[in-house]
């Protein structure tokens, strides 16, 4: 689907770390309002990650409708679990397999997941599946278990 509308954002909280913020919007044919994606990659220490998530709350309220469909996806770095729950309740989205399975995904490292580092929050969707890619056949793509859902719009 069309991209309308893109803003890559620095959000390093440490000159020793790049962290960064992509927000998009996305022409959904019969949608009446656009599909707000955020990714994240955020940094190892809490007190930088704290920083960071109240950036990423500052551009969803600033930019993104209350009733607009959200999804924020992304390495949270968060295996404490305690800012996200946070975070999420603070801009009303619910962690996709948090939501399923009572915690979120262990996701890393990808060939044995111990570390719930990453994390798929929505809003405006019902969830109809979600799935982590882990094991030897995926450590060859990434260090970190790939997350997928398959989301239904409200």
């Amino acid at each position: 689907y069309p991209i309308i509308k893109t803003t890559n954002e620095d959000i390093s909280a440490h000159t020793t770390e790049e962290r960064g913020m992509l927000h998009s919007e996305i022409e959904v044919p019969g949608w009446d309002v656009p599909l707000h994606c955020i990714c994240v990659h955020l940094g190892l220490f809490a007190r930088w990650r704290r920083k960071q998530l109240l950036d990423v709350r500052d551009r969803i309220e600033s930019s993104v409708p209350p009733n607009a469909p959200l999804i924020i996806a992304g390495d949270f770095n968060d295996w404490g679990m305690r800012s996200g729950r946070l975070f999420a309740q603070g801009v009303h989205v619910r962690e996709v397999v948090e939501h399923r399975d009572g915690k979120p995904a262990r996701s890393f490292p990808s060939w044995l997941p111990v570390l719930r580092l990453d994390r798929i929050y929505t809003r405006g969707f019902h969830v109809k599946h979600v799935q982590v890619h882990a094991g030897l056949q995926f450590a060859k793509l990434s260090d970190h278990a790939a997350l997928t859902a398959t989301l239904q719009k409200i």
